[in-house]
């Protein structure tokens, strides 16, 4: 065994040297990776206090609102983009989205976040050449907009604003966050990044579906791609699949496309489309003719005869000038029957005559149909006749209808 000597001072002061470089090294190696997630391009997203949240989002400010709220099993989500950032000069990398949970019926604070860069809406994405501008339109669609509640109201997905384009870069260059947040809890459950032009997202009760491409539209030169990410497990890698068709809703589980963009609700004269209900995994399940509107929690409006509906347009079509035909034929189709149809469960309601809104219900996200009620001999009424809730079968209720009433 060898004897141990002292060190010389020498020796020992050069250890010394050394050790107090070794200290400077690790602080600097820690310092950078306590920042590398705010400086590699991942979303920063901070929890808030309910006074900040109270501050920034305050609870009369629905003018200044990013959109209307939003229905979640637990309560209603607001979002407010910073008025600092917006003003001329301002990227994208530098405005800062607050998202703030308050319970429906008391207005009590449940969470709130900070997500830097913001939350994309057609404001600000309407006249820049980026990977959203595709979308810019239907930013504040319930279903496949830039904010959007699965089914059940548990999840809440979120489309970012994209990286400031680069010169020499296409919007099909540029990569986009798009983070998950727990509606219960606010914390993220997901953050996922897609490349290419962004034509939607949808969600069901487990999965993110973001659909892309390499041009503006799927079809053809568009290639357009379904991106799916689990939310419930975060060790799942994504999947993908080509598809010619857009991402326009989905139900609890499974995913819609249709031909085109569908309008948010027809009320006169509405041409109807085909809607693909499809798996996860990109397989038809079945295709459901007729549809004239897709609302979230998994409805679609659609006429009981498409056939009846589609030879009638024809006709409205192909006599332009004969007044006579076509308002005959107008007459018969707004008298077609209709109905709402439950994709998950087949459950179907007749809403021949009625308007159909998308509201919150007292157990989250739903549907509201009303009908217009005769009040005398000159005069109708619109009255709620049922609702209808995303978190159960799709039975119609008509317990406290008055909450609804149109005043």
């Amino acid at each position: 065994m060898r004897a141990a000597h002292p060190l010389s001072p020498h020796a020992f002061s050069r250890l010394r040297r050394l050790t107090a470089l070794t200290a400077v090294i690790t602080l600097t190696l820690t310092m950078v990776s306590c920042s590398i997630g705010e400086s590699n391009g991942d979303p920063v997203i901070s929890s808030l206090t309910a006074q900040k949240a109270d501050a920034t989002v305050p609870r009369n400010s629905k003018s200044d609102m990013d959109n209307e709220p939003l229905s979640s099993a637990v309560g209603t989500v607001s979002m407010i983009t910073s008025d600092e950032n917006r003003k001329k000069g301002a990227v994208s990398g530098d405005m800062t989205t607050t998202v703030v949970s308050r319970e429906r019926s008391t207005d009590k604070f449940q969470w709130a976040v900070s997500i830097k860069p913001a939350v994309a809406n057609q404001e600000r994405t309407e006249y820049a050449d980026n990977a959203q501008s595709a979308m810019s339109e239907n930013m504040d669609l319930s279903s496949t907009g830039s904010a959007v509640v699965s089914s059940d109201g548990r999840y809440l997905s979120l489309i970012l604003l994209p990286a400031e384009q680069q010169s020499g870069e296409t919007a099909a260059d540029l990569r986009t966050h798009i983070v998950v947040l727990d509606t219960t809890t606010g914390k993220t459950v997901r953050n996922a990044t897609v490349s290419g032009v962004i034509l939607g997202q949808a969600l069901t009760n487990s999965t993110l579906a973001v659909e892309t491409a390499q041009n503006y539209f799927p079809a053809g030169s568009g290639k357009g791609t379904i991106h799916v990410f689990s939310i419930t497990s975060s060790g799942a890698q994504e999947s993908s699949f080509s598809t010619d068709q857009w991402l326009i809703s989905a139900s609890r589980k499974d995913l819609l496309l249709a031909p085109d963009v569908p309008t948010y609700e027809c009320t006169s004269d509405c041409a109807p489309y085909t809607v693909t209900r499809s798996g996860t995994d990109g397989h038809t399940i079945a295709t459901l003719p007729g549809v004239t509107a897709v609302h979230p929690g998994g409805w679609v409006s659609q006429y009981r005869d498409p056939k009846a509906a589609a030879s009638l347009l024809h006709t409205m079509h192909a006599s332009p000038d004969n007044n006579v035909a076509t308002e005959d034929a107008r007459q018969k189709l707004e008298m077609l029957p209709k109905q709402l149809v439950h994709i998950d469960t087949g459950q179907t309601t007749d809403i021949t005559d009625m308007t159909v809104d998308e509201r919150s219900v007292p157990n989250g996200l739903g549907l509201v149909v009303y009908q217009d009620v005769s009040t005398g001999e000159y005069s109708r009424e619109r009255k709620p006749a049922f609702w209808l809730s995303s978190s159960d079968d799709g039975h119609p209720h008509t317990e406290n209808l008055e909450q609804f009433s149109v005043h």
